[in-house]
């Protein structure tokens, strides 16, 4: 590998999480100044050990851990109060990600599908009539049905809620694989 496409690896490294890594470092901080300071001497620092990197899918943790311990260099050197302690801040930047991660997977739409596939077939006949675009109004609808206004609210409030119950459950289901994602239709 030649010595440009080398430090061409570690720039784009730093480059891609540059934005993260500030705001790790601003919320420990609470100062931009600082912050961009520390950042520098974090990228520079991590420039100059990337051979230490054992892998580069592990470079945000690896570059992150560099920039905790500049943090705390930082303020033990301005003798500050730490605005926030670091290992809270790195704790809740884990779980955004994972957050984020886990919702990035999630098909909202396609699951909504999936749960209205699984309605008896007047109740899904009704809530696609009811929600199909049209400007047919629930009293037409009513009539279509040869039900009451009242008996027409009922059920789509009935399926709306099933639905809702079946979608969160799904969702459950795909974020934390061990709950159940049945859900009984048979209300509808």
């Amino acid at each position: 590998m030649n010595i440009d496409n080398y430090l061409s690896v570690r720039t784009r490294l730093l480059l891609q999480h540059r934005t993260a890594l500030y705001g790790y470092i601003f919320s420990c901080v609470r100062n931009h100044t600082e912050a961009e300071d520390i950042l520098h001497d974090v990228c520079v620092i991590a420039i100059e050990s990337f051979d230490q990197l054992k892998n580069r899918d592990s470079f945000f943790p690896w570059v992150r851990e560099i920039a905790f311990h500049q943090v705390l260099a930082h303020l033990k050197k301005q003798n500050k109060e730490k605005p926030f302690n670091p290992h809270v801040v790195a704790a809740l930047a884990d779980a955004v990600d994972q957050v984020e991660e886990d919702h990035s997977r999630l098909n909202f739409r396609e699951i909504l599908m999936k749960c209205l596939d699984k309605l008896p077939g007047f109740s899904r006949e009704l809530i696609l009539t009811r929600y199909d675009g049209s400007s047919e109004d629930i009293s037409d609808i009513a009539s279509r049905y040869g039900k009451s206004l009242h008996s027409i609210y009922s059920r789509l409030k009935r399926i709306k809620t099933l639905l809702r119950n079946c979608v969160e459950k799904q969702v459950t289901s795909e974020v934390a694989p061990d709950r159940s994602s049945e859900v009984s239709y048979d209300s509808v």
